[in-house]
């Protein structure tokens, strides 16, 4: 049987960076090429339970070794949980959203090289490495329901 696209992507990558084609590392690698949102250690575990058996540490040296290969790029929250997905040109870098009442992390637009400029022009006395812009608030539906507990007099 051949592989779908999405794991001859995942293939593709591990070939790129010289990392061996494990069970393991492919099986990780197309959970974070199927997600449209970044996913954290658990939402991973969770989806890889049916398919392949691997355990937490096995997760986590999985996803040090794609950082440090730049395939993967971690998103660390205000609540403590780090997200990851894939750093590829598909999905750029850009900033993200999480709902300090739900923890749903989203991803906003990236930021054109026109916005980026204003912030890193060659007036600025920087050397920018690298950039993570993280935003925090409430989603529409926890801001929602927040309105809907007020008008009831539940808060």
């Amino acid at each position: 049987m051949l592989p779908k696209t999405k794991d001859k992507d995942t293939l593709l990558i591990l070939q790129k960076t010289g990392l061996s084609k494990t069970p393991q590392r492919i099986a990780v690698l197309n959970i974070l090429a199927n997600t449209t949102v970044p996913v954290n250690i658990s939402g991973i575990r969770d989806a890889l339970e049916a398919k392949i058996r691997i355990n937490r540490v096995t997760i986590y040296r999985i996803l040090s070794l794609f950082k440090k290969h730049m395939i993967i790029r971690e998103i660390a929250s205000t609540g403590g949980t780090n997200y990851f997905e894939l750093a590829t040109m598909e999905n750029p870098v850009h900033p993200h959203f999480l709902c300090r009442n739900c923890a749903a992390l989203s991803c906003l637009e990236p930021l054109t090289f026109s916005q980026a400029n204003q912030w890193l022009g060659p007036d600025k006395d920087y050397s920018i490495e690298h950039i993570e812009i993280n935003i925090s608030g409430l989603c529409a539906s926890c801001r929602n329901a927040t309105k809907l507990q007020k008008r009831s007099g539940k808060v």
